[in-house]
């Protein structure tokens, strides 16, 4: 399956795209790139973000990877994806979803994986319980 990318503005296109591809559909959300470095300002997501899309590939899942913004958009309390109905709390999530949208998420079992290897792990079990 292919992998999407989309910021946090075209969630609802790159769902869209996402949900036209064969399941099983996953999104996950990890922070922007700085433009500085060209790296994820955020330290779990370098770590877990591509655990995630090598599950993902190797399940032959859909996968569609959302950036959440630079860090200070992120950590703006009011950021459209900490409210309703996401209510996003952390990056980077990984959740389940389906036609009605989100369903079952990792939460913080994603960012707290110490390692690379750790990650798979978890992302291998939450794909394994979350079909």
């Amino acid at each position: 399956m292919a992998s999407l990318t989309v910021p946090y503005t075209q969630l609802d296109e790159g769902v869209e795209r996402l949900l036209a591809q064969a399941g099983p559909h996953y999104v996950l959300f990890v922070a922007d790139p700085d433009p500085a470095t060209g790296v994820s300002w955020c330290p779990d997501c370098v770590r877990c973000g591509p655990a995630a899309k090598r599950v993902a590939a190797d399940r032959g899942a859909a996968l569609l990877e959302v950036l959440v913004g630079p860090r200070a958009v992120w950590k703006d309390p009011r950021h459209p994806l900490r409210g309703d109905p996401l209510r996003l709390g952390g990056v980077p999530d990984l959740m389940r979803w389906g036609p009605q949208g989100a369903g079952a998420r990792m939460g913080t079992a994603l960012e707290k994986a110490a390692s690379p290897a750790e990650a798979v792990a978890a992302v291998a079990k939450f794909m394994i319980d979350n079909p």
